[in-house]
């Protein structure tokens, strides 16, 4: 561990995200904040507002976040800054790497686990609507990239695009595993049938 990570208390995943993306869009509101991960194609933290304005209380309590008023905001919206200890507690859980971030979470990848579970049809169903489901965001990822700038946004977004494209790599091989193992069912489409991945 490098004396930076070992000299600042550790952020989970969720708090170091939500910070850096304060570090990078300061001043901001919570509201923008929220906005700016709805927009985004490739973040995927957990920020739901009932999950962000915990977490900005957990962070002021920290003192890694500090906040103003926005004047003249009936709604008493805050604009919100990192502290200079917010930032030396980013740039820690930037350097830090646990066993959980060289192997995400995968939620298809632990749904695949309990596949055995499903008739021959819901498995098609399924395939079918993750493919669909990840073409989708392909085409998000390569035609609205993030709207977020930074220096290396290219690059978060390549990491993004390879990732998709991967797991769609990944499920070709699903159904040429199901097609080996029987027909596709009865009640399938033509367009089951006839899948073909370009």
């Amino acid at each position: 561990m490098s004396d930076l990570a070992a000299e600042i208390p550790a952020l989970t995943d969720d708090e170091g995200a939500f910070l850096a993306l304060v570090v990078r869009a300061q001043p901001a509101t919570a509201y923008q904040l929220l906005r700016i991960c709805d927009q985004s194609p490739v973040t995927n933290v957990g920020t739901s507002k009932g999950k962000v304005y915990p977490l900005i209380h957990r962070l002021k309590s920290r003192g890694f976040l500090a906040s103003k008023p926005v004047s003249g905001d009936a709604r008493r919206s805050e604009w919100l800054v990192s502290t200079d200890e917010g930032e030396k507690a980013v740039r820690g859980w930037i350097k830090g790497l646990k066993p959980n971030h060289l192997l995400p979470e995968d939620a298809l990848r632990i749904k695949f686990q309990s596949f055995h579970l499903l008739s021959k049809t819901e498995q098609w169903e399924w395939l079918c609507g993750a493919e669909m489901a990840l073409k989708g965001k392909l085409r998000e990822l390569l035609f609205h990239p993030d709207p977020f700038t930074g220096p290396y946004n290219d690059l978060v977004l390549d990491s993004a695009i390879t990732a998709v494209r991967s797991r769609l790599d990944w499920l070709a091989r699903v159904r040429s595993r199901l097609m080996s193992e029987l027909d596709p069912p009865e009640g399938a489409s033509t367009a089951e049938r006839n899948y073909s991945r370009p």
